[in-house]
Protein backbone atom coordinates (compact mmCIF):
# COMPACT_ATOMS: atom_id res chain seq x y z
CA UNK A 1 0.00 0.00 0.00
CA UNK A 2 1.10 3.54 -1.43
CA UNK A 3 1.92 6.37 2.10
CA UNK A 4 -0.60 8.55 0.59
CA UNK A 5 -3.24 5.81 0.41
CA UNK A 6 -2.17 5.12 3.98
CA UNK A 7 -2.48 8.26 5.16
CA UNK A 8 -5.61 8.57 3.70
CA UNK A 9 -7.49 5.21 5.17
CA UNK A 10 -5.85 6.17 8.42
CA UNK A 11 -7.89 9.56 8.96
CA UNK A 12 -10.97 7.37 7.45
CA UNK A 13 -10.33 4.95 10.26
CA UNK A 14 -9.65 7.86 13.29
CA UNK A 15 -12.80 9.75 11.99
CA UNK A 16 -14.98 6.51 11.78
CA UNK A 17 -13.42 5.77 15.70
CA UNK A 18 -14.27 9.03 16.74
CA UNK A 19 -17.77 9.52 15.67
CA UNK A 20 -18.89 6.63 16.73
CA UNK A 21 -17.25 7.14 20.41
CA UNK A 22 -18.88 10.84 19.98
CA UNK A 23 -22.20 9.36 19.23
CA UNK A 24 -22.42 7.35 22.25
CA UNK A 25 -20.84 10.35 24.44
CA UNK A 26 -20.14 13.79 23.69
CA UNK A 27 -18.93 14.72 27.52
CA UNK A 28 -15.32 16.32 27.76
CA UNK A 29 -12.81 14.87 30.04
CA UNK A 30 -9.98 17.39 31.36
CA UNK A 31 -6.18 16.14 32.50
CA UNK A 32 -4.37 18.24 34.94
CA UNK A 33 -0.30 17.42 34.18
CA UNK A 34 2.55 19.40 36.02
CA UNK A 35 -0.44 22.18 36.87
CA UNK A 36 -1.57 22.69 33.45
CA UNK A 37 -4.79 21.35 32.68
CA UNK A 38 -6.29 20.27 28.91
CA UNK A 39 -9.65 20.13 28.47
CA UNK A 40 -10.82 17.87 25.20
CA UNK A 41 -13.83 15.81 24.27
CA UNK A 42 -13.48 11.81 25.15
CA UNK A 43 -13.59 10.83 21.57
CA UNK A 44 -10.28 12.84 20.96
CA UNK A 45 -8.57 11.45 23.85
CA UNK A 46 -9.17 7.99 22.83
CA UNK A 47 -8.22 8.85 19.42
CA UNK A 48 -4.69 10.82 20.45
CA UNK A 49 -2.68 7.07 20.55
CA UNK A 50 -4.14 6.19 17.29
CA UNK A 51 -2.96 9.25 15.94
CA UNK A 52 0.77 9.11 17.14
CA UNK A 53 0.88 5.18 16.51
CA UNK A 54 -0.35 6.71 12.67
CA UNK A 55 3.00 9.12 12.77
CA UNK A 56 5.18 6.22 13.78
CA UNK A 57 3.79 4.10 11.24
CA UNK A 58 3.78 6.79 8.50
CA UNK A 59 7.48 7.41 9.36
CA UNK A 60 8.69 3.89 9.36
CA UNK A 61 6.64 3.71 5.63
CA UNK A 62 8.69 6.74 4.79
CA UNK A 63 12.39 5.53 5.63
CA UNK A 64 11.88 1.86 4.16
CA UNK A 65 9.96 3.75 1.29
CA UNK A 66 13.13 6.12 1.14
CA UNK A 67 15.40 3.33 1.60
CA UNK A 68 13.71 1.57 -1.60
CA UNK A 69 13.91 4.47 -3.39
CA UNK A 70 17.59 4.49 -2.83
CA UNK A 71 18.18 1.17 -3.93
CA UNK A 72 16.17 0.99 -7.04
CA UNK A 73 18.45 4.24 -8.07
CA UNK A 74 21.76 2.15 -7.15
CA UNK A 75 20.36 -0.68 -8.56
CA UNK A 76 19.37 1.31 -12.09
CA UNK A 77 22.96 3.28 -11.82
CA UNK A 78 25.07 -0.01 -11.87
CA UNK A 79 22.58 -1.79 -14.56
CA UNK A 80 23.92 1.34 -16.44
CA UNK A 81 27.59 0.43 -15.45
CA UNK A 82 27.41 -2.96 -15.66
CA UNK A 83 26.40 -2.73 -19.56
CA UNK A 84 29.32 -0.05 -20.45
CA UNK A 85 31.52 -2.41 -18.36
CA UNK A 86 30.49 -5.39 -20.49
CA UNK A 87 30.81 -3.06 -23.14
CA UNK A 88 33.89 -2.64 -22.50
CA UNK A 89 35.65 -5.97 -21.77
CA UNK A 90 33.78 -7.12 -25.17
CA UNK A 91 35.86 -4.58 -27.17
CA UNK A 92 39.76 -5.94 -24.94
CA UNK A 93 39.39 -2.95 -22.15
CA UNK A 94 40.62 -4.18 -18.33
CA UNK A 95 37.33 -3.00 -15.89
CA UNK A 96 37.89 -2.06 -12.58
CA UNK A 97 34.31 -0.26 -11.85
CA UNK A 98 32.80 -0.30 -8.94
CA UNK A 99 29.63 -1.25 -7.79
CA UNK A 100 26.72 -0.45 -4.56
CA UNK A 101 24.49 -3.62 -4.66
CA UNK A 102 25.98 -6.79 -3.38
CA UNK A 103 24.93 -8.39 -6.77
CA UNK A 104 26.33 -6.40 -8.91
CA UNK A 105 29.66 -6.68 -7.16
CA UNK A 106 29.43 -10.01 -7.56
CA UNK A 107 29.16 -9.64 -11.18
CA UNK A 108 31.47 -6.92 -11.88
CA UNK A 109 34.23 -9.43 -10.00
CA UNK A 110 33.58 -11.99 -12.86
CA UNK A 111 33.17 -9.96 -15.68
CA UNK A 112 36.63 -8.57 -14.57
CA UNK A 113 38.13 -12.06 -15.20
CA UNK A 114 36.04 -13.13 -18.08
CA UNK A 115 37.38 -12.78 -21.89
CA UNK A 116 35.40 -12.39 -25.13
CA UNK A 117 35.56 -15.56 -27.17
CA UNK A 118 34.14 -13.65 -30.48
CA UNK A 119 34.58 -17.34 -32.39
CA UNK A 120 31.31 -17.93 -30.02
CA UNK A 121 27.61 -17.15 -31.41
CA UNK A 122 26.54 -14.78 -29.10
CA UNK A 123 22.80 -12.11 -29.18
CA UNK A 124 22.85 -9.47 -26.80
CA UNK A 125 19.23 -7.60 -26.17
CA UNK A 126 20.88 -4.22 -25.42
CA UNK A 127 22.04 -2.18 -28.33
CA UNK A 128 24.98 -0.60 -27.40
CA UNK A 129 26.86 -3.85 -26.72
CA UNK A 130 25.48 -5.59 -29.18
CA UNK A 131 27.05 -3.50 -31.21
CA UNK A 132 30.34 -3.21 -29.53
CA UNK A 133 30.34 -7.04 -30.30
CA UNK A 134 29.74 -7.22 -33.57
CA UNK A 135 32.56 -4.33 -33.78
CA UNK A 136 34.90 -6.78 -31.98
CA UNK A 137 33.94 -9.86 -34.03
CA UNK A 138 34.37 -7.91 -36.92
CA UNK A 139 38.32 -7.03 -36.21
CA UNK A 140 38.63 -10.62 -35.00
CA UNK A 141 37.89 -11.85 -38.57
CA UNK A 142 40.02 -9.14 -40.08
CA UNK A 143 38.08 -6.21 -40.86
CA UNK A 144 39.22 -2.67 -40.24
CA UNK A 145 36.79 -0.87 -37.77
CA UNK A 146 36.35 2.85 -36.93
CA UNK A 147 37.07 2.52 -32.83
CA UNK A 148 37.47 6.35 -31.99
CA UNK A 149 34.26 6.81 -30.45
CA UNK A 150 34.70 3.59 -28.24
CA UNK A 151 38.22 5.46 -26.23
CA UNK A 152 40.04 2.50 -26.11
CA UNK A 153 43.79 2.29 -25.00
CA UNK A 154 46.76 2.04 -27.61
CA UNK A 155 47.83 -1.21 -25.66
CA UNK A 156 44.29 -3.17 -26.19
CA UNK A 157 44.82 -5.99 -27.99
CA UNK A 158 41.67 -5.43 -30.16
CA UNK A 159 43.23 -1.62 -30.81
CA UNK A 160 46.63 -3.49 -32.11
CA UNK A 161 44.33 -5.96 -34.08
CA UNK A 162 42.25 -3.58 -35.72
CA UNK A 163 45.72 -1.30 -37.11
CA UNK A 164 47.02 -5.15 -38.13
CA UNK A 165 44.10 -5.29 -39.94
CA UNK A 166 44.53 -1.51 -41.29
CA UNK A 167 47.87 -2.26 -42.55
CA UNK A 168 46.70 -5.10 -45.04
CA UNK A 169 44.00 -2.25 -46.69
CA UNK A 170 45.95 0.40 -46.35
CA UNK A 171 50.01 0.40 -46.25
CA UNK A 172 51.25 3.42 -46.21
CA UNK A 173 49.39 3.34 -42.76
CA UNK A 174 52.98 1.78 -41.66
CA UNK A 175 54.55 5.08 -41.58
CA UNK A 176 52.09 6.79 -39.04
CA UNK A 177 52.30 3.44 -36.29
CA UNK A 178 56.41 3.08 -37.17
CA UNK A 179 56.50 6.77 -36.16
CA UNK A 180 55.41 5.76 -32.74
CA UNK A 181 57.45 2.55 -32.70
CA UNK A 182 59.27 2.03 -28.82
CA UNK A 183 59.19 -1.22 -28.95
CA UNK A 184 60.81 -2.99 -32.13
CA UNK A 185 59.20 -6.12 -31.00
CA UNK A 186 55.82 -5.32 -30.46
CA UNK A 187 54.03 -7.20 -32.76
CA UNK A 188 52.37 -4.70 -34.55
CA UNK A 189 55.99 -2.14 -35.15
CA UNK A 190 56.90 -5.79 -37.10
CA UNK A 191 53.24 -5.85 -38.80
CA UNK A 192 54.09 -1.99 -39.65
CA UNK A 193 57.61 -3.09 -41.39
CA UNK A 194 56.76 -5.75 -43.37
CA UNK A 195 53.71 -3.69 -45.12
CA UNK A 196 56.98 -1.31 -45.37
CA UNK A 197 59.16 -3.29 -47.00
CA UNK A 198 56.37 -3.39 -50.17
CA UNK A 199 56.15 0.03 -51.30
CA UNK A 200 58.79 2.00 -49.50
CA UNK A 201 62.53 3.00 -50.99
CA UNK A 202 65.20 1.16 -49.96
CA UNK A 203 65.97 4.83 -47.96
CA UNK A 204 62.97 4.84 -46.04
CA UNK A 205 63.06 1.20 -44.77
CA UNK A 206 66.78 1.60 -43.51
CA UNK A 207 65.71 4.62 -41.89
CA UNK A 208 64.32 1.94 -39.51
CA UNK A 209 66.36 0.32 -37.28
CA UNK A 210 64.94 -2.98 -37.83
CA UNK A 211 67.67 -6.05 -38.16
CA UNK A 212 67.12 -7.44 -41.69
CA UNK A 213 66.00 -10.84 -41.07
CA UNK A 214 66.27 -13.67 -44.49
CA UNK A 215 62.50 -13.45 -44.79
CA UNK A 216 63.26 -9.18 -45.27
CA UNK A 217 66.18 -9.88 -47.23
CA UNK A 218 64.03 -11.73 -49.86
CA UNK A 219 61.43 -9.05 -49.91
CA UNK A 220 63.64 -6.42 -50.76
CA UNK A 221 65.28 -8.91 -53.92
CA UNK A 222 62.03 -9.38 -55.09
CA UNK A 223 61.39 -5.68 -55.56
CA UNK A 224 65.29 -4.88 -56.44
CA UNK A 225 64.90 -7.52 -59.40
CA UNK A 226 61.52 -6.74 -60.64
CA UNK A 227 61.75 -4.36 -63.60
CA UNK A 228 58.54 -2.48 -63.16
CA UNK A 229 59.59 -1.34 -59.29
CA UNK A 230 61.81 1.60 -58.84
CA UNK A 231 63.21 0.12 -55.82
CA UNK A 232 66.97 0.27 -55.52
CA UNK A 233 70.13 -1.20 -53.29
CA UNK A 234 73.80 -0.66 -53.07
CA UNK A 235 75.74 -3.69 -53.45
CA UNK A 236 77.32 -2.71 -50.21
CA UNK A 237 74.23 -3.32 -48.13
CA UNK A 238 73.28 -6.36 -49.85
CA UNK A 239 75.91 -7.39 -48.29
CA UNK A 240 75.53 -5.89 -45.00
CA UNK A 241 72.57 -7.72 -45.05
CA UNK A 242 73.93 -11.55 -45.55
CA UNK A 243 75.96 -10.33 -43.14
CA UNK A 244 73.65 -9.40 -40.70
CA UNK A 245 71.13 -12.90 -41.16
CA UNK A 246 73.98 -14.84 -41.40
CA UNK A 247 73.47 -16.22 -45.16
CA UNK A 248 74.40 -19.83 -45.63
CA UNK A 249 76.03 -21.78 -49.07
CA UNK A 250 72.84 -21.82 -49.91
CA UNK A 251 71.70 -17.95 -49.76
CA UNK A 252 74.60 -16.82 -51.52
CA UNK A 253 74.14 -19.13 -54.18
CA UNK A 254 70.55 -18.17 -54.89
CA UNK A 255 71.79 -14.52 -54.52
CA UNK A 256 74.47 -15.13 -57.34
CA UNK A 257 71.57 -16.80 -59.61
CA UNK A 258 69.38 -13.85 -58.97
CA UNK A 259 72.33 -11.22 -59.54
CA UNK A 260 73.07 -12.08 -62.40
CA UNK A 261 70.07 -10.83 -63.94
CA UNK A 262 70.43 -7.40 -62.37
CA UNK A 263 74.51 -6.71 -62.73
CA UNK A 264 77.40 -6.69 -65.76
CA UNK A 265 79.46 -9.94 -65.99
CA UNK A 266 81.93 -7.49 -64.75
CA UNK A 267 80.21 -6.38 -61.28
CA UNK A 268 78.81 -9.50 -61.08
CA UNK A 269 82.36 -11.42 -60.69
CA UNK A 270 83.88 -8.50 -58.91
CA UNK A 271 81.05 -8.78 -56.61
CA UNK A 272 81.07 -12.68 -55.70
CA UNK A 273 85.22 -12.41 -55.83
CA UNK A 274 84.65 -9.89 -53.11
CA UNK A 275 82.51 -12.04 -50.93
CA UNK A 276 84.91 -15.05 -51.72
CA UNK A 277 87.33 -13.60 -50.32
CA UNK A 278 85.65 -12.17 -47.69
CA UNK A 279 82.99 -15.17 -46.81
CA UNK A 280 85.40 -18.27 -47.28
CA UNK A 281 83.88 -21.20 -48.49
CA UNK A 282 80.29 -20.30 -47.54
CA UNK A 283 80.52 -18.11 -50.84
CA UNK A 284 82.78 -20.59 -52.51
CA UNK A 285 79.91 -22.27 -54.58
CA UNK A 286 78.42 -18.74 -55.39
CA UNK A 287 81.63 -17.60 -56.78
CA UNK A 288 81.96 -20.94 -58.58
CA UNK A 289 78.46 -20.53 -60.39
CA UNK A 290 78.74 -16.72 -61.52
CA UNK A 291 82.19 -18.26 -63.15
CA UNK A 292 80.51 -21.26 -64.91
CA UNK A 293 77.76 -19.17 -66.06
CA UNK A 294 80.01 -16.81 -67.74
CA UNK A 295 82.40 -19.77 -69.03
CA UNK A 296 85.19 -18.84 -67.03
CA UNK A 297 86.18 -22.18 -66.87
CA UNK A 298 90.20 -21.87 -66.59
CA UNK A 299 89.40 -19.74 -63.53
CA UNK A 300 87.55 -22.74 -62.33
CA UNK A 301 89.90 -25.17 -62.56
CA UNK A 302 92.50 -23.20 -60.76
CA UNK A 303 90.10 -22.65 -57.86
CA UNK A 304 89.35 -26.32 -57.90
CA UNK A 305 92.95 -27.62 -58.44
CA UNK A 306 93.71 -25.23 -55.28
CA UNK A 307 91.54 -26.88 -53.41
CA UNK A 308 91.08 -29.95 -50.83
CA UNK A 309 89.97 -33.16 -52.03
CA UNK A 310 86.63 -33.11 -50.14
CA UNK A 311 85.56 -29.40 -51.15
CA UNK A 312 83.97 -28.46 -53.57
CA UNK A 313 82.61 -32.25 -55.03
CA UNK A 314 79.72 -31.04 -56.56
CA UNK A 315 81.59 -28.52 -58.94
CA UNK A 316 84.56 -30.87 -59.60
CA UNK A 317 81.68 -33.49 -60.44
CA UNK A 318 80.54 -31.10 -62.90
CA UNK A 319 83.96 -30.45 -63.92
CA UNK A 320 84.09 -34.06 -65.06
CA UNK A 321 80.82 -34.49 -66.82
CA UNK A 322 81.94 -31.79 -69.00
CA UNK A 323 85.32 -32.60 -69.92
CA UNK A 324 83.49 -36.15 -70.43
CA UNK A 325 80.77 -34.63 -73.32
CA UNK A 326 78.52 -34.84 -70.44
CA UNK A 327 75.69 -31.72 -70.13
CA UNK A 328 73.88 -31.33 -67.00
CA UNK A 329 71.72 -29.02 -65.81
CA UNK A 330 73.82 -26.91 -63.28
CA UNK A 331 70.51 -25.50 -61.29
CA UNK A 332 68.68 -28.57 -60.21
CA UNK A 333 71.95 -29.73 -59.72
CA UNK A 334 73.39 -27.65 -57.38
CA UNK A 335 69.79 -27.33 -55.38
CA UNK A 336 69.27 -30.76 -55.09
Amino acid sequence: MGIKRYILVTLIYMLAIGLYIYSFNGESYTLELFGLSLSLPIALWVLLPVFFLALGSIGHLVFYNFKDFLYKRALKKDNELFQESAKNRILGEEVTTSYKTEGFKFAGKVLQSMRFDATLPTSFIEEEVAKACAVAVSVTNGNYEDLKKYKLSKTNPLVIQNSINRLKIEPRFALEVLKNCKELNSELCKKAYEALLDFASFNEIKRYDFPTDKDAFTRMMKRYLDADDSFEMDIKSIEDMCEQFKADRADYLELAREMKMKLTPDALIALFEKLYNSKGTVATDAYLYVLYDLQMIDKIRELLLNSDGEEFVKFKTIMFLRDHGKSIDIEKFLHA
